[in-house]
């Protein structure tokens, strides 16, 4: 079986955070029955077929200063970031920019001590209870919403409901397999997530109550929801898994390519089966506020107005099950384009020609993770066809090179690949730096150098270079950290070595093979003479394509700061000027060209533009994480 639970393009949930009017702040909070002050509001006319229009959502108004510290579950940063974009009357993309949830254990903990106001939140776990109690903390914690406990099969598999006791059943281990449930004679595979996620907490309480859950090989434990689900969806290419989320996720999963949600005792996870009790595994969504928060403030405020029918029609329209009778939204999502190569889940290069490989992004993955730009990338073509789903934490180019990282049990890896696809080493490489030349790649005990042809120029030792091995370890750690790595010419540099009258840089001269050293200002002119291109854009700056060098056309970027706010717009631009509308932003999403394709990650999607059509190559849904 894997050893590593892989990652995988989130064909699923995307934000639709659309926004809204907004209200005025009153001299007094509204009580959780009452309804909120209204703000005049010009009149909607209906739309076409539309005899009664939803009406406006208010909501109270604040400036940042005055705006509480807002914290939760991953699940509930959706709706706190509408919430805010109506209370500051800012959008959405700037309101997300404010909005950081630490997770439920975390922000439990965050209430707790004090560094949060109010909570957004599912329920917490045995030990912040325990915590509270032994702290004398007091909170006022009050629902506001209805959650159900899901469980997520690959499609393949036949058996459509369980119930209660025998999903208890399946994670003591007495349930072996499917056959046991009407199903194939095919093993269970029962994957678990990690102790401190709020999904956890709700196996424990609402299906386990109390069982002790059978002791999890390490490889079935997920540590983010959409670790879990990949596995559920492609593990060991099988239809063996299951796996568990909440319902606000249910969407995510119907649209995932490969899952599909169980029936509990015959009853489909939906709103009006979930508000009325008639699915058996539901919990709620809280808000919750220390009762020390004075009457009239503004943690108050918000907490009686997402209790009242504003705040109610709000999580609604959010896809969450609200206490209110509303009906819950479903999600919208922009279609997902793009195809794969190979029909199954594929997490190692396949050695072909596929033109070019270009990386793209699949999933948002935790900080803690070894992810550059916060997710994990794949590989496909240039006309969007998956090579490799997404398990990399890194992807950069070197002329006709591909250097790919990856996690295996913790420690990051680095493969170099053909930029091709024709062939690709093992991970057996500890780090890998680079310069004009090629690429340099550290093994514990010695360095390969490969030049940007794909030609392999040497392999030296630390005592071939001359150095020691803690200089040669300093050297791992790239010029960035004051190490060296950096392949410029004939020269190949070990390390920094900074002092009171300047900083000289060691290197190693690959014609004499010796270790020599020089000043920095010498170091910098070996860098070739290249003048910049200047931007037809006034104060704009450029974006190069990173597998195609900077030869290759190239798009500009211009910021327009906004003298009122922390934000501003950014406009791109074609290199002869033509605005790129498909592109501007008023928040900042990362923009880079990778051969030939315009990447565009967002809050919650990575898009790929044809370079000259604008076409939309590809595009995919990272995904909250989720507890």
């Amino acid at each position: 079986m894997k050893k590593l639970l892989a990652f995988i393009l989130a064909f699923a949930m995307a934000l639709s955070l659309a926004a809204c009017g907004g209200g005025r702040r009153g001299e007094e909070a509204p009580g959780p029955d009452e309804p909120d002050d209204p703000v005049p509001q010009d009149p909607v006319d209906p739309a076409p077929g539309e005899d009664d229009p939803e009406p406006p959502i208010n909501a109270p108004r604040f400036t940042k200063e005055e705006l509480p510290r807002l914290d939760g579950s991953t699940s509930t940063a959706p709706l706190a970031i509408s919430m805010v974009a109506m209370m500051l009357g800012i959008s959405e993309d700037e309101a997300s920019t404010l909005i950081s949830f630490s997770r439920t254990t975390n922000s439990y903990y965050n209430l707790l001590y004090g560094s949060t106001d109010l909570l957004i939140v599912s329920e917490g776990n045995e030990e912040v209870y325990a915590a509270r109690e032994e702290m004398g903390f007091s909170w006022e914690q009050t629902p506001f919403a209805i959650d159900a406990f899901v469980f997520v099969v690959n499609e393949n598999n036949p058996v459509e409901s369980i119930t209660v006791d025998q999903a208890r059943r399946i994670y003591t281990g007495e349930i072996k397999n499917w056959s046991e449930l009407g199903g194939a004679d095919q093993e269970i595979i029962p994957l678990q997530r990690n102790s401190e996620a709020g999904s956890q907490s709700l196996m424990e309480k609402l299906v386990m109550q109390g069982t002790p859950m059978m002791d999890p090989p390490k490889e079935y434990v997920a540590e983010s929801m959409g670790g879990l689900m990949e596995a559920v969806r492609g593990y060991d290419s099988s239809a063996g898994a299951i796996g568990y989320s909440v319902y606000y996720y249910a969407e995510e999963m119907r649209a995932a390519e490969g899952l599909k949600l169980l029936r509990i005792d015959g009853v489909e996870p939906e709103p009006d089966a979930i508000r009325s009790g008639a699915y058996p595994l539901t919990n709620p969504y809280y808000v919750v506020i220390p009762s020390s928060a004075p009457e009239g403030s503004p943690t108050r405020i918000i907490r009686d107005w997402l209790l009242g029918e504003n705040g109610q029609r709000l999580a609604a329209r959010e896809g969450y099950v609200s206490v209110m009778s509303f009906p819950t939204k479903p999600k919208e999502t922009l279609p997902t384009v793009g195809t794969r190569l190979f029909e199954e889940y594929t997490d190692e290069l396949v050695p072909g020609n596929y033109g070019s490989l270009v990386p793209f992004a699949g999933l948002r993955v935790s900080d803690s993770e070894f992810a550059v730009s916060g997710c994990l990338y794949g590989l496909m073509t240039p006309r969007g066809q998956v090579v490799v789903d997404p398990v990399y934490s890194d992807v950069w180019f070197s002329g006709e090179l591909v250097v790919l990282s990856r996690a295996f049990d913790g420690v990051e890896r680095v493969a170099v690949a053909a930029k091709s696809g024709a062939w690709c080493t093992d991970f057996e490489y500890r780090a890998a730096t680079g310069g004009r030349e090629g690429v340099v790649l550290f093994r514990d005990n010695n360095v390969t150098l490969i030049r940007s042809t794909g030609e392999t120029e040497g392999t030296y030792t630390p005592a071939d270079l001359g150095i020691t091995k803690e200089q040669f370890d300093l050297m791992c750690l790239g010029p960035v950290e004051g190490g060296g790595g950096e392949w410029l010419g004939d020269k190949v540099s070990v390390g920094y070595d900074f002092k009171d009258n300047g900083a000289t840089v060691l290197y190693f001269d690959l014609k004499s093979h010796t270790l020599k050293r020089t000043d920095t200002e010498t170091w910098a002119s070996f860098y070739p003479d290249d003048s910049p291109r200047q931007p037809i854009v006034e104060d704009s700056w450029y974006i190069f394509d990173s597998s195609l060098g900077e030869d290759a056309p190239a798009i500009l970027c211009l910021t327009d700061w906004n003298e009122n706010s922390n934000f501003g717009v950014y406009t791109y631009y074609y290199e002869d000027g033509t605005p790129i509308p498909s592109l501007t932003s008023n928040v900042y999403c990362p923009v880079r060209l990778i051969h030939g394709l315009i990447e565009k990650l967002e809050a919650n999607m990575a898009t790929y533009y044809d370079l000259n059509t604008l076409q939309v190559v590809f595009r995919t849904y990272l995904g909250f994480e989720g507890d």
